[in-house]
């Protein structure tokens, strides 16, 4: 097991169909995105220190706004979905906030679960509001999968960390509960518990292991990531990690075409629509669904542009991606480096209404149940 990553043994492997990878340098480009964030609320119960959401000094300074999704724009969201050529893979519910802060989180699951506009949806939430109530809701909804951000494994950490909360014991509760009541209702929910590791020490590691391991069907202990667009501040803590977010890919430091403009889209919760999962400050946004269908914003011209720049060795004229640090992380099938123009002509020569999509592959060493993007 590679340094920084480890897993429950009791581990559940995904469904063939999420086990298959896309060679991105044969398929790019796509007819549609393989995964998409939907944001049901940007903001937070927290104020992590490893998160800008955390930071209202950084919200302030670029502007962003802070609000909860619609019904009506989720609802318009999703049928724009259903009109892509190709399924989603994956759709992670979540991406700069808290989504159970979002009261109608529970009816946006269920809506998506019966249109079959993705193969798998899932959620992220720190736990602390995750009450009896809001588990039944989670399960019933016909969620597939949630993941559990752990932020410490003790009081005095989470006061620290999250500068709000402090009772660890709540979240280990919470969760518990959740384990239990899914086992009960028979439901295939999967639960991956988390931890970034912003300097855990061994002891600190093997209590989340053991707290967390008999109540989730995965467990992880995640290297710390960077973010898009921080300026000076230092979201990484002073921590210098290795490898990407899973704890395993090693960092490709000196990546020139960041993957995610060709392979994802991220719906803010306005309806804005960004590049990457770590344009927290709205900076790559490439389209509105107030004024778009989500189609025209995938094969629009100001998301090709933003391909071409990447493609063509013009990412420091982006603000947001000159010096991300997260795309470093993205495993070898994501890689366009060595294909850069290869791609940046079949873009150029793209026929808008080719629909043929992209060729799976199954993945033998895919074990994880879970989407491998930020969460």
């Amino acid at each position: 097991m590679p340094k920084g990553r480890v897993m429950n043994e009791q581990a559940v492997k995904e469904p063939p169909a999420l086990q298959a990878t896309v060679q991105m340098s044969q398929a790019v480009p796509l007819p549609a995105p393989l995964s998409m964030l939907i944001d049901p609320a940007n903001g937070c119960n927290f104020r992590c220190t490893f998160c800008p959401t955390g930071n209202p000094e950084m919200l302030k300074e670029v502007g962003r706004p802070i609000g909860v999704m619609k019904l009506p724009m989720f609802t318009k969201i999703v049928e724009g979905m259903a009109a892509f050529p190709t399924p989603v893979k994956t759709v992670m519910l979540y991406k700069d906030g808290e989504p159970l802060l979002n009261n109608w989180l529970g009816d946006m699951i269920a809506l998506m679960k019966q249109r079959r506009v993705a193969l798998h949806v899932s959620t992220t939430t720190n736990a602390a509001l995750l009450n009896e109530t809001r588990a039944r809701m989670l399960i019933e909804s016909g969620l597939d999968s949630i993941r559990i951000s752990v932020e410490h494994v003790h009081d005095e950490g989470y006061r620290r960390i999250t500068k709000t909360f402090s009772d660890y014991q709540m979240i280990v509760d919470n969760v518990a509960f959740l384990h239990a009541e899914k086992a009960r209702l028979g439901s295939p929910l999967q639960i991956h518990a988390k931890v970034v590791d912003a300097g855990l020490t061994e002891l600190e590691k093997a209590k989340f292991m053991a707290d967390f391991s008999p109540i989730s069907d995965h467990t992880s202990i995640d290297s710390i990531m960077g973010w898009s667009n921080t300026g000076t501040d230092d979201m990484m803590l002073g921590l210098d990690p290795e490898t990407g977010i899973d704890g395993v890919t090693p960092l490709k430091r000196n990546r020139v075409v960041c993957p995610s403009p060709f392979k994802t889209l991220a719906v803010n919760f306005n309806g804005e629509v960004s590049v990457c999962c770590v344009d927290w400050s709205h900076d790559t946004v490439v389209g509105d669904l107030r004024e778009e269908s989500l189609l025209d914003v995938w094969d629009g011209a100001r998301l090709r542009a933003f391909r071409l720049a990447h493609l063509k060795g013009q990412r420091a004229t982006l603000k947001a991606c000159e010096n991300c640090q997260y795309m470093q992380g993205y495993g070898a099938d994501s890689d366009l480096d060595d294909v850069a123009d290869a791609v940046a002509a079949r873009i150029e020569a793209q026929d808008p209404t080719m629909t043929q999509g992209p060729t799976l592959t199954q993945d033998p060493n895919a074990t994880q149940g879970l989407p491998s993007d930020r969460g």
